[in-house]
């Protein structure tokens, strides 16, 4: 492991580092330097590389943040791709806001800092930069940055004092909130491209027949039965990212409530509109805001940090079932 981990690192100092700062040089102009005083520490979710799904991203985004409170360094974030995260979310308690107009790209005036690789010891993203730094990671390291620096970060924590709903998202997670109660436990599931959906990346095959795609679901819905039963006269709010699965849990005869929609994979989709995304922070505020949250578990299921970092953000009881 410690081979292949020198190895990725070595990849992403000397060739996909330079490889990103050459494109930029083709995008922005050459320039040598550019001006600036502040020097800080920039997320980035502008679909240059791919960047993983929504909680990937939010996973390295904290991971960041953490990191440039502990060294003292302003913190940005450049989300842009497939949307502007700033139609959705705003600054709560730190204003992260930028425009890519304000950022600095002169070739020996910033770093790029390209970690997906290295999750096992992210050791380059400890270093105090004297330069603007545009950082592309997908990892929860806040352990390893806690332990490191002797702080106590918490995630939950991390993620509020940086975000607050929009007044545009507020208005559907309202809505929303008043159509499913304040009496509510979360299911999720994950299925990738079992079912056939053929929304996701290859990690995972299609089952061959019918018939075995039919038996997982219904073993699924089984499971949401069971679960249910331990919440009397409590709502279920389903998630899943399988459209086969919502339209056949909505004929069960279970006591849910699903948030309108279409689901897409924002790191495969290529675009997605307004729907979609609404559908998916609506999905993962109102998991935040339940009792407990469940994330069923079957083999060749994803074992998804969609429900279990939404439960971070509320602070609310997370268990991973196995069906």
């Amino acid at each position: 492991m410690l081979g292949r981990n020198n190895l990725v690192k070595l990849i992403d100092c000397y060739y996909r580092e330079p490889l990103m700062k050459f494109r930029m040089i083709k995008e922005k102009g050459f320039s040598l330097y550019t001006t600036g005083n502040s020097y800080p520490y920039i997320f980035m979710v502008d679909g240059r590389i791919p960047h993983g799904g929504m909680f990937d991203r939010l996973k390295g985004l904290i991971t960041i943040y953490a990191i440039s409170k502990a060294l003292d360094k302003p913190f940005k974030l450049n989300w842009s791709y497939p949307f502007v995260l700033s139609k959705y979310l705003e600054p709560n308690e730190y204003d992260w806001v930028i425009d890519e107009k304000q950022m600095n790209f002169g070739l020996l005036s910033y770093n790029n800092i390209i970690a997906y690789g290295e999750i096992v010891d992210p050791s380059r993203l400890y270093k105090k930069r004297s330069s603007e730094t545009h950082f592309y990671y997908g990892y929860n390291s806040l352990d390893k940055v806690n332990a490191y620096f002797g702080t106590n970060y918490q995630w939950g924590e991390l993620y509020r004092e940086l975000f607050r709903p929009t007044t545009y998202l507020q208005r559907y997670l309202d809505l929303y909130q008043s159509e499913i109660g304040a009496n509510y436990i979360a299911i999720h599931t994950r299925f990738m491209n079992l079912l056939g959906d053929k929304t996701e990346t290859a990690i995972n095959p299609e089952l061959g027949s019918e018939n075995q795609k039919s038996a997982l679901v219904e073993a699924a819905i089984n499971a949401v039965k069971k679960i249910s039963e331990q919440h009397p006269n409590t709502r279920i709010l389903i998630a899943s990212d399988s459209m086969v699965f919502i339209e056949e849990i909505k004929k069960a005869k279970i006591d849910v409530y699903i948030v309108p929609g279409t689901v897409k994979h924002i790191d495969t989709a290529g675009e997605t509109d307004d729907s979609e995304n609404i559908k998916m922070f609506t999905d993962y505020y109102l998991i935040s805001g339940a009792q407990k949250v469940y994330s069923l578990w079957h083999e060749g299921m994803w074992k998804s940090a969609f429900p279990e970092y939404a439960a971070r953000i509320g602070n609310v009881d997370f268990e991973r079932v196995e069906f």
